[in-house]
């Protein structure tokens, strides 16, 4: 593919079914994400195109996601070619800036080697996490379980909100799960994304208390059939007390209580804590990938159309 004679921009409406229909044509990208063409729309504020004169000849769909969250789905070409590729990446990075994202993701195979891995890092977006993404068997057994003595569990609530937020923010402190991300959303933002996430399920998220004071939250939602511990944290005062245990304990019993069959979770591979409990309690690894995204120091260059050619 000759690159000096391609345009790549945002599709314009009346491209947008054309885009669409041109990017489930084109031959899926090696390494993308399992139902990416289901997450494509004839939407053209979400679309970035390459254009050989009139015919589209490449795709990238941007997704935005409840607090401030967008995903970058891996760009789809006529013919592969890294350097228009990362264009399209980079196009779509740009509009989900301009459009108020603050955690701008995408989603390659865990090493990092492919082609897509390499123009999305042409396109300026870095290495966050290589995420495990662990699942668990839940019987109804798991539901009659004991909870621990001396935690008090309280459950979601509208006037309870802050307290949730004051609290994640506070597991945020120190932790070795996906650090690169501090600072890039508050965490009414990570609320809303977890609450977005799957069905949410206000009696499957809780806080824990000791002696009044909140050690911990754990966050549970049904996703497609099976239940999905999208977040949990322990403040740093309390670690390495057998608080995360306790948590983890408390979303099985939730998830078996929501008769469900499984829990999963996905960690990040650097948090060796995290992912030796996980398996102490019975997780097992079933996959992984690697996530990249834009740090807060490239934000505001892409807002402004500022960023370099990788």
């Amino acid at each position: 593919m000759s690159v000096e004679t391609i345009e790549v921009r945002p599709a314009t409406a009346s491209e947008a079914a054309r885009a669409a229909e041109a990017f489930l044509r084109m031959p899926p990208t090696a390494g993308e994400s399992p139902g990416a063409a289901g997450l494509v729309h004839a939407n053209p504020r979400n679309q970035i195109v390459a254009l050989r004169g009139e015919r589209i000849v490449g795709s990238c769909v941007w997704v935005p996601g409840a607090g401030r969250c967008a995903t970058v789905v891996a760009p789809r070409l006529a013919e592969w070619d890294e350097e228009v590729a990362s264009r399209l990446i980079r196009g779509a990075v740009r509009a989900a800036a301009e459009d108020g994202a603050r955690f701008i993701q995408a989603v390659a195979e865990p090493e990092g080697r492919s082609p897509l891995a390499r123009a999305i890092a042409r396109a300026g977006m870095e290495r966050l996490a290589v995420l495990a993404y662990l699942r668990r068997a839940v019987t109804e057994a798991d539901a009659q379980t004991a909870g621990p003595k001396g935690i008090v569990w309280k459950r979601w609530t509208a006037w309870r909100r802050r307290k949730f937020a004051r609290t994640i923010a506070r597991t945020y402190e120190g932790s070795l799960d996906c650090p690169a991300m501090a600072g890039l959303r508050t965490a009414e933002d990570a609320l809303a994304t977890h609450r977005a996430t799957g069905d949410f399920r206000a009696g499957a998220w809780h806080l824990a208390l000791e002696a009044k004071e909140a050690v911990g939250v754990v966050l549970a939602s049904e996703v497609e059939g099976r239940g999905d511990l999208v977040y949990l944290g322990v403040v740093p005062e309390a670690r390495r007390r057998g608080i995360g245990k306790a948590l983890v304990a408390q979303a099985v019993r939730d998830t078996a209580r929501m008769g469900l069959v499984a829990l999963a979770v996905a960690v990040d591979t650097e948090n060796t804590p995290a992912v030796r409990l996980y398996e102490h309690m019975g997780f097992r690894e079933i996959r992984r990938r690697l996530v990249w995204f834009v740090p807060k120091e490239r934000l505001t260059e892409f807002e402004n159309g500022e960023e370099g050619r990788q």
